[in-house]
């Protein structure tokens, strides 16, 4: 009778082959380091990517108001440019000279609550008076033409209005801005509009 033969167990485990029970035992490890690698890579992704916002200091400019720059006419020497040359313009040659003129406001309005943040005050409380001189200097291109403008403003309310005259200018087809405004506003005015206008406008003097 054949005696079946006896299992030995620890045989048997001791003959698989090594590399087997390696890859058994490191199988754990490998998919933690898998883990944390991809855990890492995420991090990092998110770091460079994330929007963290402006550091402090950081200047924001907002983009200036669309009121600050009306349709305006081509000017008459766009195919005859003379850099530096001075005109005198007409302000109802304009394509909407109230659109102009409410530019100028604005720019006012926008100066006083800059002063004062609890004011109030609206571009259509600002009234550039008539009286107004409006002039162009020549630019080497369209980009460089001078526009400008000089007035007096009243405000309607209890406002005080900031000191007369007002001196303002436009780039090409840029925004209108103030360039100056008080007693001395209009030693600002280019000479060679100054020599247009045969002296200071009246509202400088007036």
């Amino acid at each position: 009778m054949e005696v079946p033969a006896q299992v030995d167990v620890a045989g048997e485990r001791g003959a698989r082959p090594a590399g087997l029970l390696g890859t058994r035992e490191l199988r754990p490890v490998v998919v933690i380091a898998a883990f944390v690698v991809a855990i890492l890579l995420g991090v990092g992704i998110g770091y460079v990517t994330a929007d963290r916002g402006s550091a402090p200091g950081d200047a924001v400019t907002a983009a200036p108001a669309p009121e600050l720059s009306p349709a305006q006419r081509a000017p008459f020497w766009v195919n005859s440019r003379s850099p530096g040359a001075a005109h005198q313009m007409v302000l109802n040659d304009e394509p909407d000279p109230v659109a102009l003129r409410m530019a100028l406001q604005y720019t006012v309005a926008a100066q006083i609550k800059a002063a004062d943040r609890a004011s109030t005050v609206t571009p259509q409380q600002v009234t550039v008076v008539e009286g107004m001189f409006f002039g162009g200097i020549e630019g080497v291109d369209a980009a460089q033409d001078q526009y400008w403008a000089i007035g007096r403003i009243t405000i309607a309310g209890d406002v005080k209005p900031p000191a007369n005259p007002y001196v303002w200018r436009r780039m090409g087809s840029g925004p209108w801005t103030i360039v100056s405004h008080d007693a001395g506003a209009c030693n600002s005015i280019p000479k060679a509009l100054l020599d247009v206008w045969k002296g200071q406008p009246q509202p400088c003097t007036h």
